[in-house]
């Protein structure tokens, strides 16, 4: 059977030094009167004892209170009992029904009333009654019959009256506790969504100070995959003929930087946000044949347009295996990260435009010499930490200024850009061709030996003598050879001006030989 209220938490004052105070008035009041010496000898004892143990429990449950470490309910059951044997002895002492004692009484139905449930409050209600008409039964008249059902229906009224009060204190507590609870949870969320928004922020922010397409992807994915967290997101940006490929995939967690393309039959949803430049959510994506979902259990999804200056350079793609995961929230985040992307990848691209116009040569498309200059320096240096061989050929068409003077620069500038297109031929995809200067070039060959670089260079200098330039309206099929020097690392130095000087010497001894032949020194 359950004695107890439940306590717990309550905006109610210290109840437990309301208790001690008015306890302590019992203690102060009975010692007075032990003072006086006005009662009996075996009343005098009785009362010091009792009240010697109920100072006792007092000072006991003050210590209690205090530390804070233990539950207080029991400690309240005993002072209530004790009270129903130390008031019912202390009003026989002092007069019985003369006694003014009997409102502590209403102390004990009182305390009662606030601790304990409404019918054990009632019962000790009933005890308390009982108890004092016991006391007074001897002493019972007519005329006194009617005091002693007024102390008693005090006592009753007290219990009833407080035990409906606590009780609707306790209902009311509850539902105002429980919406501080709410608040303070509904506050947490709100301050922990609003650090999340400004992580989120913070990050497009740095999305705006990155000048590389695949940085940008990197730190655009991380914000997607591992700030708001997505299931699965992606991004995809426009490729030849107007299809998209994605870029960049976050399943699970794990991101994926291989290029994938986007089936223009199989995502025809992706085409239409990209085509329209608006943002699409779609709550249950199952039974629909406009978009191949990156995970087979996706349900819902989101892809946002990637619009700069007015043009979709790409899309964003948010999934979920929840149905209507996606809401206008998620929808105006993904749109601000969309919108920071959008801007930096176009910066990215003509920053990539640029940097390529600066170390490209306008006329062949290869590296010009500033290129040539800062590569050959950092595969130098690769070279020499990690003991790799490193090869040069440095080539120079013979007699080009009489060639010029025959045929005029325009016809020599056909010749330049054929012979290119034949050395691109002959060299690795990771060789390094770069002009050197009007007709002379230089390919650097990273992780080439002499022995093999003799090779490629006696190869670049036949199909070169082999091939014809020019045959087009008023020009004639032209013939050139070109002189080869050639020279490696660690062989021919290790400072790379040493190596460069080294391969020009090469190249002219070439000439000075002859024309038309690889030297090697």
């Amino acid at each position: 059977m359950k004695i107890f209220q439940d306590k717990g938490k309550t905006i109610l004052p210290r109840v437990d030094s309301i208790l001690l105070l008015s306890r302590l008035l019992i203690v102060f009041a009975v010692g007075g009167l032990l003072l006086q010496n006005e009662l009996n000898y075996q009343g005098t004892i009785l009362l010091s004892i009792l009240t010697g143990t109920f100072l006792l429990q007092l000072i006991l449950f003050s210590i209690l209170v205090k530390q804070g470490k233990y539950d207080l309910k029991k400690a309240y059951l005993v002072i209530i009992l004790y009270e129903l044997i130390y008031i019912p002895i202390l009003v026989y002492y002092t007069g019985g029904f003369e006694s003014n004692f009997y409102l502590f009484y209403c102390l004990t139905a009182i305390f009662s009333a606030y601790m304990l449930t409404s019918r054990i409050s009632l019962f000790i209600s009933t005890l308390i009654s009982a108890s004092y008409i016991i006391l007074v039964y001897d002493n019972l008249q007519v005329t006194s019959v009617v005091h002693v059902l007024v102390r008693i229906g005090l006592i009753w009224f007290l219990s009833l009256t407080l035990s409906f009060v606590f009780d609707y204190i306790r209902r009311s507590e509850g539902r105002l506790l429980k919406l501080f609870d709410t608040l303070n949870k509904r506050t947490s969320e709100l301050e922990k969504s609003q650090a999340h928004l400004e992580l989120i922020y913070e990050n497009t922010r740095v999305l705006a100070g990155i000048l590389n397409v695949d940085e940008v992807i990197a730190e655009a994915m991380k914000i997607t995959g591992k700030l708001m967290n997505y299931p699965a997101s992606g991004i995809l940006l426009k490729g030849p003929g107007g299809n998209y490929i994605y870029r960049g995939r976050d399943i699970d967690g794990k991101t994926n930087f291989h290029l994938k393309a986007a089936d223009s039959e199989a995502n025809g949803l992706i085409l239409r946000v990209a085509k329209q430049a608006e943002p699409v959510t779609v709550k249950d994506i199952g039974g629909r044949n406009d978009y191949k979902a990156l995970r087979s259990n996706t349900r819902s999804v989101m892809i946002v347009p990637m619009v700069a200056h007015g043009k979709t350079i790409g899309v964003l793609t948010a999934e979920s295996s929840k149905l209507g995961a996606f809401g206008g929230k998620d929808q105006n985040m993904m749109m601000v990260v969309a919108r920071a992307a959008g801007m930096s990848l176009e910066n990215a691209m003509l920053h990539h435009q640029m940097e390529e116009l600066t170390i490209t040569d306008e006329l062949t498309g290869v590296y010009n010499y500033r290129y040539f200059a800062d590569r050959l320096k950092e595969e130098q240096r690769r070279a020499a930490r990690y003991d790799l061989p490193l090869s040069l050929i440095m080539l120079d068409i013979d007699w080009f200024k009489k060639f010029n003077d025959t045929y005029g620069h325009e016809v020599g500038n056909i010749v330049l850009k054929g012979m290119t297109s034949v050395v691109r031929k002959c060299i690795r995809d990771v060789d390094i061709l770069c002009r050197y200067g009007g007709e002379e070039f230089v390919v650097i060959l990273p992780q080439t030996p002499q022995i093999e670089v003799t090779l490629i260079g006696e190869r670049i200098r036949q199909q070169i003598y082999e091939a014809s330039f020019g045959g087009g309206a008023n020009i004639p099929d032209l013939k050139v050879t070109v002189s080869v020097g050639i020279s490696s690392f660690p062989e021919n130095g290790k400072p790379h001006e040493e190596l460069l000087a080294v391969t020009d010497t090469a190249m002219y001894r070439a000439k000075g030989s002859g024309k038309n032949r690889v030297c090697v020194i």
